[in-house]
């Protein structure tokens, strides 16, 4: 043996130095760590030293990565609400025409919340953290409910004015569904179908009696 072994101690064949990870890769497990603690113990269950322990790191690297708790959650936050909106961006991209835009999206925005909605719902509710989203969010509505309107009135002939009303409240509805979905028993892929049935039958009758 070229390692001299102790009596009861196993010596593992890995005696190398370990391997740093990609400092990306890094953030992204420390902010895995931090939504595990916040899903499974809420928000109070973070600190830095108790992240850094669940992910098997130092204390000084994760301030290295986050300069405060407050950067760490609100770099949570802003990574959730940009994987979002991207995802559903390229589904859009990608839909046939509206009622393929509508379909995607919101199975998007309900599948997301069904995978992280427990956490993010505890960051949306502390206000120091949710502040990082309120001006992107604000402009993303605007823009999402400017798109939208758009598809509205050329696939439905439907005035504008009606379109942006719509288009506002179909937005209510589908948070509304994922608000239901966080907290009720009712199966994920049965809620998705009501919401997409609701959001499409509420339009095409709206437009049907504009026509009238």
């Amino acid at each position: 043996m070229s390692v001299k072994e102790k009596p009861g101690r196993r010596i593992s064949a890995d005696v190398g130095p370990r391997r740093r990870l990609d400092p990306e890769v890094r953030k992204d497990l420390i902010l895995d760590e931090a939504a595990r603690l916040i899903t499974e113990e809420g928000l109070s269950s973070v600190s830095m030293e108790r992240v850094a322990r669940e992910a098997s790191i130092s204390k000084p690297l994760v301030y290295a990565y986050f300069s405060s708790r407050k950067i760490l959650l609100q770099s949570l936050l802003l990574r959730e609400y940009d994987e979002l909106r991207n995802r559903q961006s390229e589904a859009a991209a990608d839909a046939e025409d509206f009622e393929d835009l509508i379909r995607k999206t919101t199975t998007i925005y309900l599948e997301h919340v069904h995978e992280r909605g427990a956490h993010v719902h505890r960051l949306m509710n502390e206000p120091l953290v949710a502040q990082v989203v309120e001006d992107l969010d604000r402009k993303e509505r605007a823009r999402v409910v400017g798109n939208l309107a758009s598809q509205i009135s050329q696939f439905y002939g439907m005035k504008r004015p009606t379109a942006v009303a719509v288009t506002e409240i179909a937005l209510g509805t589908t948070g509304a569904a994922g608000e239901y979905l966080r907290r009720s028993k009712v199966g994920r892929k049965r809620l998705i179908d009501i919401t997409i049935s609701m959001l499409l039958g509420g339009v095409e009758r709206l437009a049907h009696e504009e026509q009238q």
